[in-house]
């Protein structure tokens, strides 16, 4: 059969050809079969598979500061979180160098060239999704999160052992979510508690100030003993009014009865009974003038003792002193309150600058060449440094980050020692003031109630004096002419007698009506003063007192908030996510695949040859037609 170039190939052609071609169709997949056998039993660099398995629990949330705000169900992360956090550049990098420092690194994972070689270990890491697939899911419950993670290695050994490092740090990081939020909040805190205490001991400071300089106390007890005495000189002065509204009842009555008796008899008075008069009325005056006059030098005795009081009176300077030291005692606490609290930052600052200082050696000890000494150089430029070529010395530099350390708890102790001088000096102060503020108060109060005395006894005495004078003017210039209408009625004299001791009576509860009067006046006086004392004290207590309690509420809440967000990191400290299969170094092997890679070979030498028949077949030469 002789084919010409219109013709197609049948298949009795091909066949034909494949027969004619059959050594180079078996030639080419026999000799890469052989090639994949050496390769896959004599090159190839067999693979190992290690598995770890990872567990996420959900977390049942619940608020601890606000009991009446839960969560039930929360997971920590999603599976699609996890692969992020596991191949994150911070965990691998973490297996990475651990194998390192144990010498566990494949020189296929290790750095070669511009390649690192933390990319080429990533690309042998695998991770899926083992979690369990529930049609329904429970009120209230979220299902785990479960994961395989897969390391691929030289090495059984090796597989497993970087299996389980990737696993571990992955567990690691997915535990310290939660605690990273509650540790945030902490911080938050503990920045909100330094201010909140700081206003506390101020506001403290303020209330102890305040209670050293009142005398609030002592006001109240006055205020309320002068209320006694007040209603105690209103009772004894209705009393006197109403005797003396009797008296002066009985007064009338005896004048009108002496006026009657008086017209019975005719007016007749010998020179003997007018002698007599006179003599008795020249008695009553010198009597009266006496009393007047010993009223008077008792009254001018009185202002006298008043006037000299005035002259040494320190009231005012005393009470304006009293006021200053008050409110340099409120300085002097709120000053050492923030004393307090910043000489606490101090010290816990220093106690981490001296532990920092305590892990940095003052010195360091180096190793150096020799011919890198420029000293040492230039003295031996002359002569042949190849012997010295590789000579190292030891020697010590200063530690760089020691000095900043030491700078820094020089610089605290300081501080430190500044604020305790400072605080010692505050105490002294403070308790000179308050010893200066008691002996005040003292002073004061005395020369209060002696005021108060010599002023009671002045309007005392000169109420009775002023009695005494207005008697005194009454019968001053009489004589005995003007009781010329006396008659020896026996009942005129009696009533005459009678009318004369009333008015007596009547001159001495007067005399007792304007010191009672002089006396409610000045505790009114007193009381009126007090009570503006007191409710200015009351203010200025209510207004300290607020503010004491609000600061410590907002110290107390924050404190409070602190223990239970500290209670609940502690609580948190349970595994969410744990190892619960780890990958034990089992002899997996998953490369190379020799009988896969060997009917590859196989299959593309076949292929291969064929192509090559069909080409040969094609350059072979042709045959010359047959002539019929």
């Amino acid at each position: 059969m002789v084919e010409t170039p219109g013709d197609e190939l049948s298949l009795r052609d091909v066949l034909e050809i494949l027969k004619r071609q059959k050594a180079l169709i078996l030639t080419l997949p026999l000799v890469f079969g052989v090639a994949a056998l050496i390769y896959g039993f004599f090159l190839a660099e067999p693979r190992y598979a290690s598995t770890a398995t990872v567990n996420v629990a959900p977390v049942q949330v619940q608020a601890q500061l606000e009991q009446r705000i839960q969560i039930q169900g929360q997971n920590v992360v999603t599976f699609e979180g996890l692969r992020a956090l596991a191949f994150s550049e911070e965990v691998t990098r973490e297996v990475w160098e651990a194998l390192r420092k144990e010498g566990r690194l494949p020189t296929r994972w290790q750095d070669q060239g511009n390649t690192p070689g933390l990319e080429r270990m990533v690309k042998d890491f695998r991770i899926k999704n083992e979690s369990p697939r529930q049609p329904t899911v429970p009120q209230g419950q979220v299902p785990p999160v479960v994961a395989s993670l897969t390391v691929e290695a030289p090495t059984p050994e090796v597989a497993a052992r970087a299996a389980n490092l990737w696993a571990e740090a992955v567990t690691r990081r997915v535990n310290e979510i939660p605690l990273a939020r509650l540790r945030a909040n902490l911080e938050a805190l503990e920045e909100q508690l330094a201010p909140a205490e700081r206003a506390y001991r101020e506001a403290q400071a303020r209330w102890e100030a305040f209670q050293r300089a009142s005398t609030l106390a002592q006001d109240r007890a006055e205020l309320d003993a002068k209320t006694g005495e007040r209603v105690s000189l209103d009772q004894e002065l209705s009393g006197l009014e109403r005797d003396l509204a009797a008296l002066g009842g009985r007064i009338k009555a005896l004048q009108a009865e002496a006026s009657r008796q008086a017209k019975l008899v005719p007016i007749g008075t010998s020179p003997e009974q007018l002698a007599i008069l006179n003599k008795r009325l020249e008695e009553a005056k010198r009597a009266l003038q006496a009393e007047t006059e010993r009223a008077r030098q008792a009254y001018a005795q009185a202002a006298q003792a008043l006037e000299r009081f005035k002259q040494r009176e320190r009231l005012a300077e005393w009470q304006g002193e009293r006021d200053r030291l008050a409110g340099r005692l409120a300085e002097v606490g709120v000053r050492l309150a923030q004393i307090a609290t910043e000489r606490a930052s101090r010290e816990a600052r220093l106690k981490e600058v001296e532990a920092a200082l305590a892990q940095e050696p003052k010195v360091l000890e180096v190793l150096k060449e020799v011919v890198a000494d420029p000293t040492v150089a230039a003295a031996v430029a002359r002569g042949d440094l190849s012997a010295l070529a590789g000579l190292r010395l030891r020697t010590q530099e200063v530690n760089p980050a020691y000095q900043p350390l030491l700078a820094q708890a020089v610089s605290l102790r300081s501080e430190i020692a500044a604020l305790q001088a400072e605080e010692a000096g505050l105490r002294e102060e403070q308790n000179r003031i308050a010893t200066r503020l008691e002996t005040l108060r003292a002073q004061i109060a005395a020369q209060e109630r002696e005021k108060e005395a010599l002023t009671l006894e002045y309007n005392t005495k000169k109420a009775a004096y002023e009695t005494f004078r207005a008697r005194y003017d009454q019968i001053a210039n009489l004589s005995g002419t003007d009781l010329a209408f006396d008659n020896p009625n026996p009942e005129y004299q009696r009533l005459r007698s009678g009318l004369i001791d009333a008015q007596a009576e009547e001159a001495r509860l007067l005399a007792r009506k304007a010191a009672l009067e002089a006396r409610l006046a000045q505790v009114e006086a007193r009381i009126q003063t007090l009570r503006e004392r007191v409710a200015k004290a009351q203010v200025e207590q209510d207004q300290v007192n607020q503010a004491l309690e609000l600061a410590k509420n907002a110290y107390l809440a924050l404190t409070q908030k602190k223990t239970d967000l500290q209670i609940e990191l502690a609580s948190s400290q349970n595994s969410l996510a744990q190892v619960i299969a780890p990958a034990y170094p089992v002899y997996e092997k998953v490369a190379p695949k020799r009988g896969l890679i060997f009917a590859l070979a196989v299959a593309l030498g076949l292929m291969l040859g064929v192509m090559g028949a069909f080409v040969a077949e094609a350059l072979r030469p042709r045959e010359p037609s047959a002539q019929v």
